[in-house]
């Protein structure tokens, strides 16, 4: 049963990863990824600026994201789930995922479309708050039970 954990962590890990590589090398090729978008859909120069820095800001984000995520599967390969840091690195991605909601609401006043965004990162925002209490609750149950013990 271990070793099934561990595999879904090192995927996840990985996974994790490449998604950061993918993000990243979006910075690289966004404004030819307009271009081509361009050819099917209008684009005013508003709404590329926008776009444009909508997402390098939101590169930003991601990149914290990411890397909580990194640091967390790191620490749970370790042997190391309910502890603080993992807490930690929870809420930091809870943030980012506002942030990103809350950027791309802001950036749905000049490209509407961007309003999916915003709601579905919300959602998630809300999702992974869940998560973090319910893993705040598990880290505090651990510290009473190792006092105990």
């Amino acid at each position: 049963m271990k070793k099934t954990k561990n595999l879904t962590a090192v995927v996840t890990l990985w996974i994790c990863r490449l998604v950061a590589l993918g993000v990243f090398s979006l910075v690289f090729f966004l404004p030819a990824i307009l271009d081509w978008y361009t050819g099917f859909r209008y684009l005013s120069p508003g709404e590329r600026k926008t776009i444009i820095i909508a997402f390098y800001i939101c590169v930003l984000i991601i990149g914290c994201a990411l890397w909580s995520m990194d640091t967390l599967l790191r620490s749970i390969l370790k042997g190391l789930v309910f502890v603080r840091e993992n807490l930690r690195a929870i809420r930091r991605i809870c943030w980012c995922c506002g942030l990103v909601a809350l950027v791309s609401g802001v950036a749905c006043f000049a490209y509407l479309p961007l309003i999916f965004l915003a709601v579905i990162m919300a959602f998630l925002c809300l999702t992974v708050s869940v998560v973090c209490g319910v893993m705040d609750a598990a880290v505090t149950i651990r510290e009473e039970n190792d006092l105990t013990i």
